[in-house]
């Protein structure tokens, strides 16, 4: 908790961007000053991120509206905060087909518009004379917690790293066009200018999985983009003359077992085993007049301390923490002590005791009710750890990773258990084995797996795209011989997965795991990242015209310049410039204006030396969301997590199918 003022950081200078630079700026006497705000898809979501409704209801915003739907003309001011996608400029040219929809229009971008866009606009006969606004605000990413955003952009480990990414050659420039650009709008609102660092790719090697010369590039190509637009926006004055933070871009192969091991921390559990949609799990309960109500709640670490508090504890500690805190309420409040007694003496903390306090004691509604949500969620963990038998499962999953367990008692618990688990759990549980042990699969064990964990051929070609993400899935002998030639290297390498001082006490043989991203941080806070493996950007690459063989290769002996960037000073920010350039009375798209101005803001927390970025194409995972939390308290350095999407294991899964065919 201690940690939360500095944790807030994405979620405020979203907040600040979208009240100040914004509506703040809209002065219109249409309506009596009231507003509309129409948003599309993805700035709704960018909004609902970092904003409360009350929050937007303050700057005279009176309606809220969804561009996509049909809405009746309204006499007030409309704000328009959409994305310059062309389906969304259409939509704003709808409104003002024929008759006008609103009497007086502010337009705002969340990216670089096209000029095509703004041409269309300004032949727009009915809208250009209502236009008071027409500006950039370069804004376009979401919110997910204090320390990590994500682009949106939920394909992306397929189009940019599965069979299709060098088949489809527009399709994986657009997709890393698209995660560039919104990637520099982050870079925009904290107000930093990135060394950019990536993690090289593998050289393409015969037999590997189609496309690994896109692969190979990925990283490279994603970071030589970003560099190049944080220059334009620099030299418009939007962001700091100097670095002041680094940028470090890694793809979903970093780590192939953090999306796939049973995790045993309390959010990400929540995710893995519960039926969670936008951040709302839904649950039972009793209104004072004893009526049983389906309600939802929000997991969100700004408005419900407990989920700040517990979520990235381990699963038995969340039990012990929410009984103490029973404990702690009946303790402070005699009243409380007195009506629990009564109900039944002696017993611990349940639901049915929370209702019971609730209905006696109704002042304490709230605290009590947020309590019993994080009791039932705590319950129905349980439920499902106990129907899926995932104790025994996941401490399997544990030793295979660690090396301290083998193939023979994998199969062996398969035998024993394999009726009763799930199949995603047998699938996730041959992964981790899979995962950290090179070139164990041929022809005549896969067949053997798929027959004792009773999985179909679908299941095992999903787990077998393993390789997509450099995982040396099948024995290479076996498949040359059988003329598959993708999934291996010619040199083993095992993943190793450092053991951490203190993890892994008795009562905590599933807390040993820590990703694979927590490694990689904690080399780049002690500047122990090898150049030679993750490169720094300083030029743009030479232009191909397709991913040639040659260029793969190259991008292994192309190394480049150490940054200027110390961890151990405090950073030196440029120039206060804006993140937003307004565009109105203007045939070209316009400059960048000093839009941070006065809101106070710094590249980094005092104190705490350069911000470090880490960007993950392909998507990340909740525990490596809470590795970065654990990583920035535990040294005191501001460490932003950034990807293209939060993945749960079961998205993974459903992604792996969708990579290629590994028959």
């Amino acid at each position: 908790m201690g940690d939360k003022g500095v944790i807030e950081t994405c979620r405020r200078l979203v907040r600040e961007r979208v009240l100040k630079e914004m509506l703040g700026t809209v002065v219109d006497s249409v309506g009596g000053g009231w507003k509309v705000l129409v948003m599309d898809a993805l700035t709704t979501r960018i909004v609902s991120s970092a904003l409360r409704m009350s929050d937007i209801l303050d700057t005279g915003v009176s309606v809220v509206e969804d561009l996509d739907k049909a809405r009746e003309p309204l006499p007030l001011a409309a704000v328009y905060y959409i994305t310059p996608s062309p389906a969304s400029v259409q939509r704003l040219l709808a409104d003002f087909a024929d008759k006008p929809l609103y009497p007086s229009v502010h337009v705002f971008f969340s990216n670089r518009v096209t000029p095509d866009a703004v041409e269309k606009i300004k032949r727009s006969k009915v809208l250009l004379p209502l236009l008071k606004t027409l500006k950039e605000v370069n804004l376009e990413f979401v919110v997910v917690d204090g320390r990590t955003f994500v682009t949106e952009h939920p394909h992306a480990m397929i189009r940019c790293m599965g069979e299709r990414s060098e088949g489809a050659r527009q399709e994986f420039e657009g997709e890393l066009d698209s995660i560039a650009s919104r990637l520099v709008t982050a870079l925009a609102t904290l107000h930093d200018y990135p060394a950019i660092r990536y993690k090289a790719g593998k050289p393409p090697e015969p037999g590997d999985a189609p496309g690994a010369n896109a692969r190979s590039l990925l990283t490279q190509k994603l970071a030589q983009k970003v560099s190049e637009r944080a220059m334009v926006l620099q030299r418009a004055g939007g962001l700091p003359a100097r670095e002041s933070c680094e940028l470090l871009i890694l793809d979903r192969s970093v780590d192939p077992v953090a999306p796939i091991i049973h995790e045993w921390t309390y959010e990400a559990m929540v995710y893995d085993l519960l039926p969670v949609e936008d951040n709302i799990i839904r649950y039972t309960a009793e209104t004072a007049s004893g009526k049983t109500e389906l309600k939802e709640h929000v997991l969100d670490e700004s408005n419900d301390g407990i989920w700040a508090e517990l979520r990235h504890s381990h699963i038995a500690d969340v039990y012990t923490q929410l009984s103490r805190k029973f404990q702690e309420f009946q303790d402070k409040n005699k009243a409380a002590k007195y009506q629990t007694g009564k109900a039944s003496a002696g017993a611990g903390i349940s639901n049915t005791n929370i209702k019971a306090l609730i209905q006696a004691l109704p002042q304490f509604r709230e605290v009590l009710g947020r309590l019993s949500v994080h009791i039932f969620i705590s319950s129905e963990l349980k439920n499902a750890i106990n129907s899926r038998s995932l104790t025994d499962l996941g401490e399997l999953e544990q030793n295979l990773v660690y090396g301290e367990k083998n193939s023979q008692d994998l199969m062996q618990y398969l035998k024993d258990n394999g009726n009763s688990l799930d199949a995603s759990d047998k699938m996730r549980l041959l992964m981790a084995y899979l995962a950290t042990h090179p070139e164990k699969l041929d022809a005549a064990k896969r067949q053997e797996w798929q027959q004792k964990a009773r999985l179909d051929g679908q299941d095992m070609a999903a787990m077998c795209n393993l390789a997509f993400l450099n995982v040396a899935v099948m024995n290479k002998q076996s498949t040359q011989s059988k003329g598959l030639s993708f999934g291996f290297k010619p040199k083993k390498k095992k993943a190793t997965y450092r053991k951490r001082e203190g993890r892994g006490e008795e009562q905590y043989t599933l807390s040993r795991f820590d990703p694979m991203l927590l490694d990689v941080v904690e080399d780049a806070i002690g500047n122990k990242l090898s150049q030679e493996e993750y490169p720094y950007v300083s030029r743009a690459p030479e232009e191909t015209d397709d991913f040639s063989s040659n260029e793969a290769v190259r991008i292994a002996s192309a190394r480049t310049n150490r940054s200027t960037i110390s961890w151990a000073r405090k950073g030196s920010a440029g120039p206060d410039a804006g993140s937003g350039g307004s565009m109105i009375g203007s045939g070209m798209l316009g400059s960048v204006t000093g839009a941070l101005q006065g809101l106070g803001l710094s590249s980094t927390s005092q104190g705490q030396g350069k911000r470090l970025i880490v960007f993950v194409i392909g998507g990340v995972t909740r525990s490596e969301m809470r590795a970065v939390h654990e990583v920035a308290k535990k040294t005191g350095k501001d460490v932003l997590l950034g990807s293209t999407v939060i993945i749960k294991p079961s998205g993974f899964l459903s992604q792996l199918r969708s990579m290629g065919s590994s028959a």
